[in-house]
């Protein structure tokens, strides 16, 4: 399989997952979810909604934006048809079974493994705000292994795909360093926190790999290795980014869980 081929060597594909109807269904539940969510910290007074690319447009306080896009509650659920469809998407299924040696999974988005903020069948998302304004609205470069606030080696534990909401150009995507999967990458890379180590990668490990961005159509993701660097994508464009990440979890070898 010419696709996989290229998915060993790079660890990212490229992939048609969702139609443009379904993408908007997806945009209407990230707008829900976050006018929810600032009706409970009682910002919808100062709030004018007119449309999720210009989100950024409304003035929130550093703690109030914080509160509002809290990880266990920044996520989306599916109608069963799409969720379905994404589970039996041909190319993941296919990259599965090379990778694990057999396709069972599990859509999970992961908030907190000490907090045991799980959620089943739904995808996290991500918003942010044009860089020029809002610089601390993206996370540093950083592999999905560790997703959950844990130091994880196994690299069969999940595959992503991230799939852009609002803004599909090369300004607005995710920024990603081909290859950089087949690293074994220690955690002496890793910025250190005080007396705990970050997810984030030193500036000085970055600078080893060489970064690149894509413009994606409606309705594409990109499919990627859990030890792919990832992240640090500023949002280059004029209006507000909006994202999921679709994590699937190998069913059997979820050990993380009960750990």
């Amino acid at each position: 399989m010419k696709k996989f081929s290229f998915f060993k060597k790079k660890g990212y594909l490229i992939i048609d997952l969702f139609n443009s109807k379904e993408i908007d269904f997806i945009k209407k539940s990230i707008e829900k979810k976050i006018l929810s969510q600032i009706s409970k910290i009682n910002q919808n007074k100062n709030f004018k909604y007119k449309n999720l690319t210009s989100f950024h447009k409304n003035k929130f306080n550093d703690f109030s934006h914080k509160k509002i896009f809290e990880s266990n509650n920044r996520y989306v659920s599916f109608k069963k048809k799409v969720l379905s469809k994404m589970k039996k998407n041909k190319i993941i299924l296919s990259s599965m079974k090379n990778i694990w040696g057999h396709n069972k999974n599990e859509i999970k988005w992961v908030a907190s493994l000490k907090k045991k903020q799980i959620k089943k069948n739904v995808a996290g998302f991500r918003i942010v705000r044009p860089s020029k304004k809002f610089s601390k609205d993206v996370t540093g470069k950083h592999i999905d292994i560790n997703v959950g606030g844990k130091i994880c080696s196994d690299k069969n534990v999940l595959l992503t795909a991230w799939t852009p909401i609002c803004g599909f150009s090369k300004k607005y995507s995710l920024i990603l360093a081909p290859g950089s999967h087949l690293k074994d990458h220690s955690p002496k890379t890793y910025i250190k926190s005080g007396k705990t180590i970050s997810k984030i990668f030193k500036k000085s490990y970055e600078k080893k790999f060489k970064f690149k961005r894509f413009s994606l159509n409606k309705g594409q993701a990109i499919l990627f290795h859990p030890n792919l660097i990832h992240g640090g994508s500023n949002n280059l464009g004029s209006i507000t980014r909006a994202s999921i990440e679709i994590r699937y979890y190998n069913k059997k070898n979820i050990y993380l869980w009960n750990s």
